[in-house]
């Protein structure tokens, strides 16, 4: 291999590697973003059915069911945590955001001296670029790199099955959290007024507890 094919080659692969480290980067930030977003909502359902055990006169079967979702509110917190905790994301984000600033600064110092490089330069160019890569030791994942791939198709050629198959696998790695926000949303939407506030008691001081409470008692 000639020096000039030598010297293309390192700059894409710098290339490729920046482009998947900054694609991490925002994937790992959003994805704590929404985590944060997960933990706040979580904890809503927590401290909302205390609230309304004793705001309202609430049947015994009402409240015993707003203490279950209260405890499985309180584990679905402890478990998310854990889950953010370990993942680390805010800290692997800005590794990866660093990184990328640092091989996309040692890329445009190899291309502007690409006419006129010599072997020795060459190898120290490589090197540092290994070096870079070895400081910061967290990679990025294959849907960050597939995600790379999406935005540069002049390069890359997908088939129409690989890009509609990375979507889908770009959309569960990256917008579960979002999913399960929705699904507590609509659980607690549905708690409140099909639940709760039916089984308040009325004007008269008559409760009208809701029908799964009355199957319950037959």
């Amino acid at each position: 291999m000639d020096m000039e094919s030598r010297v293309k080659d390192l700059l894409y692969r710098m290339n490729v590697t920046k482009g998947s480290r900054f694609n991490a980067s925002k994937r790992l930030e959003g994805r704590d973003r929404r985590m944060a977003l997960l933990i706040a909502l979580a904890s809503a359902v927590v401290i909302a059915p205390t609230f309304m055990s004793t705001a309202y006169r609430l049947p015994p079967a009402v409240v015993s069911d707003l203490n279950v979702v209260t405890m499985v509110a309180s584990v679905l917190i402890l478990a998310i945590s854990l889950i953010q905790y370990s993942n680390d994301d805010a800290v692997n984000a800005e590794q990866h955001h660093r990184c990328g600033l640092e091989i996309n600064e040692l890329r445009g110092q190899l291309q502007a001296m690409q006419q006129s490089i010599s072997e020795e330069n060459l190898r120290e160019f490589a090197r540092r670029y290994s070096h870079i890569l070895d400081k910061y030791s967290v990679n990025h994942d294959l849907v960050d790199y597939d995600r790379y791939r999406l935005d540069h198709p002049d390069v890359f050629k997908l088939s129409l099955i690989e890009k509609p198959f990375i979507h889908l696998r770009s959309l569960t790695q990256t917008q579960w959290p979002n999913l399960l926000m929705a699904i507590i949303a609509v659980a607690a939407i549905f708690l409140v007024f099909w639940y709760v506030i039916p089984a308040r008691p009325s004007a008269d001081g008559r409760s009208s507890p809701p029908a799964t409470s009355t199957q319950r008692t037959n």
